[in-house]
């Protein structure tokens, strides 16, 4: 066998080891994902945290609050505490047909609570984070039918005039109901709740947080203090 044929298979075989050594790389920056803690101990997510962690969305009722049931290094995102929440890799949210519809800004100075006039008709999604604290949708950012508010410090820019498409199948069996604290009182709707309900589009002004002014139980759902909103129950 000649040296250059000799030198070409040992340069095959090398590539070949190094391939099949190298562990699967992370998730990529920029992409949303969830990482779930269901008990006590921490739940470890491989993912890309060279340009920080957003979290856009908690899915637990107990708050997830970084530095104690949730944080990051730079192999990855952990949680704990039954702590459960949507991340993206960065500050750009990904957003499905992002070439449609308007953008807006909205910023909560202070502190305080702001309300910026757009047209929610469609669906609202968070398109790129401008505060250093995390913006949680229905905790520091929402929308009713008049715009969007943001509170606790989150600015960002958000995009609407498009069809909100679910992330995943949607589920034949889960129907829309809407609950109404009017008078802001507590009120109860009832509705047979077989694996839980989500809060698909707030339609107060009033902040709707879940075990706040609203929750729901095998027989339905409650709302309190002005919390309007459409739920889907499944």
């Amino acid at each position: 066998m000649n040296i250059v044929l000799k030198s070409c298979l040992v340069s095959l075989l090398v590539c070949q080891a190094h391939a099949l050594a190298e562990p699967p790389s992370p998730a990529a920056g920029g992409m949303r994902f969830r990482c779930e803690s269901d008990r006590t101990q921490q739940h470890y997510c491989q993912v890309d945290t060279t340009e920080g962690i957003t979290l856009v969305k908690q899915l637990s009722k107990i708050p997830c609050m970084q530095g104690r049931n949730w944080d990051y290094d730079r192999h990855g995102v952990w949680v704990s505490h039954r702590c459960r929440a949507e991340f993206v890799a960065g500050k750009l949210v990904p957003v499905q047909e992002e070439a449609r519809g308007a953008l807006v800004r909205c910023e909560s100075l202070a502190n305080r609570v702001e309300h910026c006039p757009a047209d929610t008709g469609h669906g609202v999604r968070l398109t790129r984070l401008l505060s250093t604290s995390d913006c949680v949708e229905n905790l520091d950012w929402g929308y009713d039918e008049t715009g969007i508010w943001t509170a606790r410090g989150c600015r960002a820019e958000f995009r609407v005039g498009f069809a909100d498409v679910p992330a995943g199948p949607v589920d034949a069996r889960s129907k829309k109901l809407v609950c109404a604290s009017d008078d802001k009182q507590r009120k109860r709707c009832e509705v047979t709740v077989d694996n839980g309900v989500d809060l698909l589009r707030q339609l107060s002004r009033t902040r709707c947080v879940k075990e706040a002014n609203w929750g729901w139980d095998r027989a339905g759902i409650w709302v309190d203090k002005g919390c309007r909103a459409e739920f889907g129950v499944h």
